[in-house]
């Protein structure tokens, strides 16, 4: 008797690293009255990343600016008729943290810097280590293969099976399960939304979200 199967398996994990993204944006009547908040705010920011990387262990394994860009646009008023030039400025950056412990000081201060908004932490798991936890989830789908080929030669009244193929999803000609990713492996993480950081006080701690990482796999056993 053949005995094709699927194996699913899903388990949570902690990230080590965090990304804080970085908005720097100022609007003025002239070119200056925009560019030099931003100049000044890319200043702030650049300082305090540099005393953060000059840590015998620092927290901060890199980042990165955007080239502050420069733009003016002429808006219209009710009447149709143009109105002065509104010139801005803008810049992005991005510092990605090893130690959680201090992304929440980090994130408190630079929030108080005129024209820098904080866009969003993004939580994620570095190449190398999710290469291992995804070997970890993977063998515990193969595990679930082979609980329910067992189940399987049980109910059908035979004693021994065997393995004689396993493979990613589609491989063995399953179709999908409902809400199942194609491809194997799936991981999943939310952003952190920043726009309230400010007010949670100095010793803002921020948890990391939490990373889902999920395989499945098809399995095809000949009982006997």
């Amino acid at each position: 008797m053949t005995i094709t199967v699927t194996g699913h398996a899903e388990r949570d994990f902690v990230p080590n690293r965090c990304t804080v993204v970085l908005r720097v944006h100022a609007d003025g009547a002239a070119r200056e009255e925009a560019a030099d908040p931003v100049a000044a705010a890319v200043t702030t920011v650049t300082d305090l990343v540099t005393a953060l990387r000059e840590h015998a262990h620092t927290p901060v394994k890199r980042w990165s600016l955007d080239q502050v860009r420069h733009g003016r646009h002429r808006p219209f008023n009710r009447d149709g008729k143009k109105r002065p030039w509104v010139y801005s400025s803008s810049a992005s950056i991005t510092v990605t943290f090893t130690d959680f412990r201090a992304v929440g000081p980090f994130v408190n201060r630079v929030a108080e810097v005129d024209a820098v908004t904080v866009a969003h932490l993004r939580w994620w798991i570095t190449r190398k280590a999710q290469a291992r936890r995804l070997a970890t989830v993977r063998d515990l789908a193969v595990r679930d293969a082979l609980a329910k080929a067992k189940g399987y030669t049980k109910s059908l009244g035979y004693s021994t099976f065997h393995a004689v193929a396993i493979a990613d999803p589609g491989m063995l000609g399953l179709p999908p399960s409902p809400g199942a990713p194609m491809g194997g492996p799936m991981l999943r993480a939310a952003a952190l939304p920043m726009d309230a950081a400010p007010d949670e006080g100095p010793e803002l701690v921020l948890e990391p979200d939490r990373i889902t990482i999920a395989a499945d796999v098809e399995a095809r056993f000949e009982a006997s």
